[in-house]
């Protein structure tokens, strides 16, 4: 609440980094001294908490402005990994210094450069070009600026030279696009698919199986944990937790990745000391987390797809499975539908506001897609661990081919089924009234849960 107040309102008033000392000794009293009556301070706390945050990135953005339409030199390190076509390399550019005097602020720009295959993230880079105004969560962009000065530190990015190599494996055996799909599936390398294919993934409402989030990282820890597990339960922690920090490093430390890889370690935590969570609780805590880390995700449609698929995930679909199916287990087919279903009501409001398009045949295209996602991640897996074994790498390449053949005729066939596209002008805020309608049995629900327990209670 603090961050979106902060963000309409613009509150930059707490600015000022005494308000982190006043904040601290708050909670401390209040944890040696918990009253209920402290329950609205505690709020109002954690609401300037979230203002203070909030102040130093509104203050970078508008440090920022000042040079809009101007030309300037700015130094900053390449985030993400750089997205290349036939025409121009793109990338987002963060740590900005502007000027000779290396004045350091938040905030990141969006760049278009002439194509240049060379860069990759973690590139320090000094630009000087025209500044405009940006979009989205970027304060700023520029468009082909002239490169001043260009090195790459040393030693680098060590996890994402092994990324680089394990991918070169896997590019040699399987072919393309099999492979630029496999990648972006097992390490979020998304850069690598053909137009013709992302069009269609984001036509169908696939395009969060190609960025690696929780789907994809929660399929991973699950089987390093089962692995792990069986020697101890601290060794299926210890394991699962590395392989989530490996991972996150691997992948970059994007909106959703952060988002899954918080909440994955909150949930290894929580299977270890044998503690059942409430799944809002932990959704809260996280989109808390993150939003301290940086108040512009609310902005960014990869963190508002993770929160809202996982949130369909794990509160809208077992509350629409026990409302068919009461208590008994629904089959695999009954609740990879409804948990499909669910995930994509949860999403559809983001999507149209985004896009302004969506597909009626999108839960038919999942419901054959994500069933036999794990399979296809497991086997482009081992497609580079066995690289170099004659024999084995054949068979397990051909087998990753043959079901990422599957899912590109599954995505371009859905895909070009426009008479079952609805289209309208994105950025209608009215698209979000469509939560009420998804929500409203759920609220009802707990509201009439609530009021049987007090009157058992009175009784």
């Amino acid at each position: 609440m603090g961050t979106v107040l902060g963000l309409i309102f613009r509150i930059n008033f707490f600015g000022a980094s005494g308000w982190i000392l006043v904040i601290s000794l708050g909670l401390i009293v209040i944890y040696f001294e918990p009253k209920m009556i402290f329950i609205g301070v505690v709020l109002m706390l954690g609401m300037i908490l979230a203002f203070f945050r909030t102040a130093l990135e509104l203050n970078g953005e508008d440090y920022i402005r000042q040079f809009y339409g101007k030309t300037i030199l700015v130094t900053g390190i390449i985030s993400g990994d750089p997205e290349t076509d036939e025409k121009e390399t793109k990338f987002k550019l963060v740590d900005l210094e502007f000027g000779e005097e290396k004045v350091r602020n938040r905030g990141n720009f969006y760049v278009s450069e002439y194509k240049n295959e060379k860069l990759a993230r973690g590139d320090k880079i000094v630009l000087s070009g025209k500044l405009t105004e940006g979009f989205g969560t970027y304060v700023g962009y520029m468009y082909k600026p002239k490169i001043i000065a260009w090195e790459r530190p040393e030693p680098g990015d060590l996890v994402l030279k092994i990324r680089n190599w394990f991918a070169a494996k896997i590019l040699r055996l399987v072919p393309e696009p099999q492979a630029n799909l496999g990648l972006s599936y097992l390490l979020g390398m998304k850069a690598g698919l053909p137009e013709d294919l992302d069009e269609n993934l984001r036509m169908i409402g696939l395009v969060h199986i190609v960025v690696a989030s929780g789907a994809h990282l929660s399929i991973l820890v699950e089987i390093a944990r089962k692995i792990f597990g069986r020697l101890s339960r601290f060794s299926g922690l210890l394991f699962s937790l590395l392989f989530v920090i490996f991972f996150m490093a691997m992948v970059g430390w994007t909106p959703s990745i952060l988002r899954a890889g918080v909440m994955s370690i909150l949930t290894l935590l929580a299977w270890y000391v044998g503690r059942k969570f409430a799944a809002w609780r932990i959704i809260l805590i996280v989109a808390a987390f993150t939003l301290l880390l940086s108040p512009m995700f609310i902005f960014n449609l990869g963190w508002l797809l993770s929160f809202a698929s996982f949130s369909g995930i794990m509160i809208l679909g077992p509350r629409w499975t026990r409302f068919f199916y009461g208590e008994k287990k629904p089959g695999f087919v009954a609740e990879t539908v409804i948990t499909t279903i669910a995930a994509t009501m949860m999403t559809l409001p983001i999507v149209l506001y985004f896009y302004g398009t969506m597909s009626l045949v999108a839960v038919i295209a999942n419901l054959l897609i994500l069933p036999t996602l794990p399979y296809a991640m497991g086997l482009v897996f081992l497609t580079g661990v066995f690289a170099g074994i004659p024999g084995i790498e054949m068979v397990i390449s051909f087998l990753a081919t043959k079901l990422l053949d599957f899912h590109i005729m599954v995505v371009n066939f859905f895909g070009g089924m426009k008479s079952f596209m609805v289209k309208i002008e994105p950025n209608q805020i009215l698209v979000f009234l469509i939560y009420i309608i998804v929500l409203a049995p759920l609220l009802i629900g707990l509201i009439r849960r609530k009021m049987l327990k007090s009157r058992e209670v009175r009784y």
